[in-house]
């Protein structure tokens, strides 16, 4: 499995950015992508046009409160990836709100194969404001993309990483 993280520029430099997490953990795994509104990198856009690869969304209920339902299903179904998990999924690493502005600002995501992350874990990630309920934090859809996966070492030890990062930030 391939996981590409599209972060937004501000993302980068967080002290609670949990992407980086698994970039420095599974490095043959996860990779990053900043997102240029201009520019939008070449590699990506030719993954995005492949079979395998589709833009990791949240289930219809979590795109509502995330005000992404304009998005998430289109007019052209064929978009909408709901059972078969690609190999490589690309995730918007990014504030909900963020997310929201580089979806709006790129044609190439809206149009772009979307596979609906489905789970009815509630987030333990709590060191930002504005969270969306029932929403993920990245490294959280990261590790339940793993276990989708059958990958559940990997899963397991981001796990223990993302509850050290929370257990340090909190103090």
């Amino acid at each position: 499995m391939q996981i590409i993280l599209l972060t937004h520029e501000r993302e980068v430099t967080r002290p609670t950015n949990t992407g980086q997490i698994a970039i420095n953990v599974y490095p043959e795994h996860c990779q990053r992508i900043i997102w240029a509104r201009k520019a939008p990198d070449e590699t990506l856009l030719n993954l995005l046009k492949t079979e395998d690869c589709a833009l990791l969304f949240p289930d219809e209920a979590v795109a509502e409160k995330a005000g992404l339902a304009e998005v998430s299903c289109t007019e052209n179904h064929e978009n909408y990836i709901s059972k078969s998990r690609p190999n490589t999924l690309v995730i918007l690493d990014a504030t909900w709100q963020e997310a929201r502005k580089m979806i709006r600002r790129s044609p190439y995501l809206k149009e772009a194969k979307k596979y609906a992350l489905t789970t009815s874990q509630n987030s333990q990630f709590n060191l930002r404001r504005n969270q969306v309920d029932g929403g993920l934090c990245t490294v959280e859809c990261i590790i339940a993309l793993f276990k989708q996966a059958n990958m559940l070492n990997e899963a397991e030890v981001l796990a223990i990483e993302f509850e050290q990062m929370l257990s340090q930030a909190k103090g």
